[in-house]
C-alpha cells in the first residue's frame, strides 16, 4: 500500500509541484520569518517542526531522492508533505 501510494507520486509533474511548493515555502519563511513565527510559533511551536516536516518531505521528492525503503517511504510520503505545505501556503499567504 505504502509503495502504491509512493509510487503515484513519482511523476516527472509531481516531483516539479514538490520542488515548486517547498521552494515558496522556503521563500515564504525566509522573507517573512518574524510574521511566519508569530503566526505559527505563537501558541503552539510544535506547528512549526510539523511545518519543516512537510518542507523537508517535498524537498527530498523534489530534487528527486530516490528512496528504497517501505518504512522510510512512508515516513517521507509525498502526499503527506502536501497535506501539510498546501494549507500552510494558503494560511499564510491569505493572511
Amino acid at each position: 500500500m505504502i509503495n502504491a501510494l509512493y509510487n503515484f507520486t513519482a511523476k516527472g509533474l509531481l516531483k516539479a509541484l514538490s520542488f515548486i511548493l517547498a521552494t515558496a515555502l522556503c521563500a515564504v519563511i525566509l522573507l517573512n520569518s518574524a510574521e511566519f513565527a508569530s503566526q505559527f510559533g505563537g501558541k503552539t511551536p510544535y506547528l512549526v517542526i510539523v511545518i519543516f516536516y512537510g518542507m523537508a518531505i517535498l524537498w527530498i521528492h523534489g530534487i528527486g531522492f530516490e528512496i528504497r525503503s517501505t518504512l522510510w517511504k512512508a515516513i517521507f510520503l509525498p502526499l503527506l508533505g502536501y497535506a501539510i505545505v498546501i494549507p500552510t501556503l494558503f494560511i499564510f499567504l491569505m493572511k
